[in-house]
């Protein structure tokens, strides 16, 4: 399917939460069915506008069926319709009218609606005296129905066999840090030439969503020459996590510990040896080529970053940083091994996304192809609405965006949207998020990763409480 995310100019940031704060813009749903080249040849029912705002309604009541989410969404339905005396269709009508839209129009909707929705001076979403922006690249999997299409075109569950499982579709996204807005995202299969992490990884850097001032974190998953290369062309700047098996020779020791080396290019680092290899059958009395091959400066930091909990044993954990912000005096090695954390907000954007929105081990309505990624996008497209209005209420009342609850303004914006009210505006929506703020200085506690559900279990009724951390940065060893 045409893809339509890198025609769609990225939105500026200011006043666009604004705009989009718990409504439904019916404006953006016309461009986007122009542009996809969806319009209606005839006058129906189920006008292509209303087919959109129903399936958005589809994704903010996810545990509804297609009639009663249409019960709950008549009155915008209705406006979106544009017709007198409207009358609500049946499940036959909406299941078709969703076939005949497509997935295109949400596509471009979602290219329209991706913005980070906060800037450099934004609380919580800088760094460095609020000159960089801060965004999270991670992926993340959605479970689809196991039809024959999904299968065919998504392959078969994990588990390889065709019952006891659903297929998965790869989902990555780049999202903004303090507001978790989506700044960009790509979908493909599980498995699969150009499905993997780092491949849509690739996708979102070429959307044009990235330039100068951002700077983007991950975990050692899109630490590849390919992922780094495409994010640094945009001109933003990257912190991401390595192995430690990674080659980061020392080209130059820096003040705070950290150091300058260079991340190779895997093609001339093979071109090499291929030569030295060449070199070694013809019997040549050259020595072996030990010039270093082209490739992507890069500052490394290694830290040892130890986490002492109220009443528990301490825990530490090495870790291995490399940036292109290569000037200690702007970006002190602390500092960036600090900033690490951040990353966890893609963490928390998902558990918003698939727990909250969509519902906890849901699977997603479709059983075509096409309707699941009309499906993922229209989730995408509701959750950036859900965001712009965590981050408009922020700005109303100058608060981090860190204190509007998602799960408050997701039921503000559920109950918005179902009133019929003339004088229900979205400004009383922000107010009612308003009046139940978060916490201002939340207490850290430790989340550690647990791969099987009992451990789950233990974890989240023992939590450990108040937890500190310490930094120490590892400098380089001195070559002889």
């Amino acid at each position: 399917m045409r893809s339509y995310l890198a025609t769609c100019a990225p939105p500026d940031a200011t006043g666009w939460a604004h705009r989009l704060a718990a409504r439904l813009p019916l404006e953006l749903l016309d461009e986007a069915i122009r542009a996809a080249g969806c319009q209606d040849k005839r006058r129906r029912l189920l006008p292509a506008r209303a087919v959109m705002v129903f399936v958005l309604g589809c994704c903010l009541f996810a545990g509804e069926g297609y009639t009663e989410v249409a019960r709950k969404m008549a009155a915008q339905l209705e406006r979106a319709a544009g017709r007198p005396r409207w009358r609500l269709p049946g499940a036959p009508a909406l299941t078709q009218a969703r076939a005949r839209l497509g997935a295109g129009p949400f596509e471009v909707l979602f290219g329209q609606l991706a913005s980070p929705l906060a800037t450099a001076a934004s609380p919580g979403a800088s760094a460095f005296g609020r000159t960089v922006l801060l965004l999270a690249a991670d992926g993340t999997m959605l479970d689809v129905p196991a039809s024959r299409e999904n299968i065919a075109a998504f392959g078969p569950p994990p588990s390889g066999r065709s019952q006891g499982g659903y297929p998965q579709v790869r989902l990555v996204t780049l999202a903004a840090c303090g507001t978790r807005a989506l700044a960009g995202a790509a979908s493909g299969p599980r498995k699969g030439r150009g499905s993997s992490e780092q491949a849509l990884a690739v996708q979102i850097a070429r959307q044009g969503r990235l330039g100068r001032g951002m700077l983007v974190t991950a975990d050692r998953n899109f630490s590849g020459y390919k992922v780094i290369t495409a994010f640094t062309a945009t001109g933003a700047d990257v912190l991401i996590r390595v192995k430690s098996s990674a080659r980061l020779p020392v080209v130059r020791a820096l003040p705070d510990g950290s150091y300058l080396s260079v991340l190779a290019d895997p093609q001339a680092s093979r071109r090499r040896t291929v030569r030295n290899g060449q070199r070694r059958r013809r019997g040549s009395r050259l020595p072996p080529d030990t010039a270093p091959v082209a490739g992507t400066a890069v500052r490394v930091i290694e830290a040892v970053i130890t986490a002492r909990p109220a009443g528990g044993q301490p825990s530490a954990t090495r870790y291995r940083l490399i940036t292109t912000l290569t000037d200690p005096g702007t970006a002190p090695a602390s500092q960036i091994a600090a900033l690490y954390a951040q990353r966890w907000e893609a963490e928390t954007g998902y558990r918003e996304l698939k727990t909250f929105l969509r519902g906890p081990g849901r699977v997603l309505r479709s059983h075509h192809p096409d309707g699941v990624r009309q499906e993922i996008y229209a989730l995408l497209c509701a959750h950036q609405l859900i965001q712009a209005t965590r981050a408009s209420a922020a700005a109303t009342a100058g608060h981090d965006p860190d204190r509007i609850s998602y799960t408050v303004t997701l039921r503000a914006i559920r109950r918005h949207l179902t009133r019929t009210h003339p004088h229900h505006t979205p400004r009383a929506a922000i107010s009612e998020i308003l009046t139940q703020l978060l916490p201002p200085t939340r207490r850290q506690r430790s989340y550690p990763r647990a791969t099987s559900t009992a451990r789950r279990r233990t974890l989240r009724t023992n939590h450990t409480g108040h937890i500190t951390y310490t930094i120490t940065i590892t400098p380089p060893p001195t070559p002889p």
